[in-house]
């Protein structure tokens, strides 16, 4: 396989992961100014994650059917012009526009960017590469945020927003020089995955029990872990943590994240990613209950740490679960798009979920649910184990 491509994969992560979290970090600095509501606020944020739903399995499709590398430099393009049309923005449906296209761009990458990473890999390797993959995500993340409060500061959001879109266009312009010339020679892709791909439809993909299992395991594992960060701040506040070192827990989570998904996913190539996503979902629901349990400064922080690689580490590891299920037949870009399609459901629901039972039952009350989630992953993982793979 050509490391260029997945090097090349990675680096449109880092600007992906990076760019759509800093459209997020612009928001209260766009309400002040153009004198939105928090209410108009959470329709703009949600916009992103509701596109993303939405575009999943068209996403899938769209891939199978061209190359799946190009789609994404396109959808470079398009994120870019939502941050072009946010810098001219005069009013809030203006602003609407462009987060909207901007989400096109943002909601097609992971569906296919999954799919490309498992088809690129061997399967003996498979485990490093998705725990790579998803970990440059995260660096994206942070390194992107820090930088755009600092412009944010001393420029202004319009300029901030100006300069974002003319690195995207940039890298939109260099990648499709080089690899659409490269298109012409070699289509992307097709020499690092020369057999015969058996074409299958959506309901032929959802007959495969394997893949079912995994995309179940994947839904269960999001909802118990991709809430927690939302309702950290809280939890600590209820503990009587300042509010001014807040900052602390959560760069010790967000640094979790990023060891996580690098070691968990090298840990899949030696011990086999189910019995990797079982032990380390039992740790997440054990670690869930002593934080939710502790008062120690020391051990919030140590337990922030750990939750914070078990509870995004485990992304790389289900993620893999769903490539081998599907290997057989080939329809990575669509197997992923349905997969990614169901995940973002329950990742969209946890929060809604969880924040009901914050209001009726307390904080705790939620961390305790999470940990309940964590363990019911562990039931699809220990089927898939059990389900005869398809030859």
């Amino acid at each position: 396989m050509d490391r260029s491509l997945l090097q090349s994969l990675n680096i449109l992560h880092i600007f992906n992961d990076g760019f759509q979290a800093s459209f997020i970090l612009l928001l209260p600095f766009i309400a002040q100014e153009l004198g939105i509501n928090l209410t108009q606020v959470g329709i703009l944020g949600s916009t992103l994650v509701a596109v993303q739903i939405i575009l999943s399995i068209p996403a899938g499709l769209l891939a199978a059917k061209f190359n799946g590398f190009m789609v994404l430099v396109v959808a470079v393009l398009l994120y870019t012009s939502g941050f072009f049309g946010a810098t001219i923005a005069p009013t809030y449906l203006w602003l609407l526009v462009s987060f909207l296209i901007a989400g096109v761009g943002l909601g097609v990458f992971h569906p296919i960017a999954f799919a490309l990473v498992a088809k690129w890999s061997q399967k003996n390797t498979r485990g490093r590469q998705m725990g790579n993959f998803t970990a440059i995500g995260e660096i994206g993340r942070l390194g992107f945020t820090v930088f755009i409060v600092q412009l944010v500061v001393f420029f202004g959001w319009r300029n901030t927003a100006f300069t974002y879109g003319c690195m995207g266009l940039l890298v939109f312009l260099f990648y499709w020089r080089i690899f659409s010339k490269r298109q012409e020679q070699i289509p992307i892709g097709e020499s690092e995955h020369p057999h015969t791909v058996i074409q299958l439809n959506l309901f032929q993909i959802l007959s495969n029990a394997r893949f079912l299992l995994a995309t179940l395991t994947g839904a269960l594992d999001s909802f118990a872990s991709s809430s927690l960060f939302v309702f950290l701040p809280f939890f600590l506040l209820k503990r009587g943590v300042d509010a001014s070192v807040l900052g602390v827990f959560s760069a010790f989570f967000l640094i979790g994240n990023l060891m996580g998904k690098y070691f968990l996913g090298r840990s899949v190539d030696r011990f086999g990613n189910a019995k990797i996503f079982i032990v380390a979902e039992i740790l997440m629901a054990l670690f869930i209950l002593l934080l939710a349990n502790s008062t120690s400064f020391t051990l919030i922080i140590l337990f922030s740490l750990v939750l914070g690689a078990l509870t995004k580490g485990t992304i790389p590891v289900y993620q893999t679960m769903v490539s081998d299920s599907i290997e057989h037949h080939g329809n990575y870009e669509k197997s992923f798009g349905i997969s990614l399609f169901v995940i973002s459901i329950t990742t969209t629901l946890a929060p809604i979920v969880l924040g009901y039972i914050s209001d009726v039952s307390g904080v705790i009350t939620a961390f305790h649910a999470a940990s309940l989630f964590a363990v019911l992953a562990i039931v699809p993982a220990i089927g898939y184990i059990f389900a005869k793979p398809k030859n």
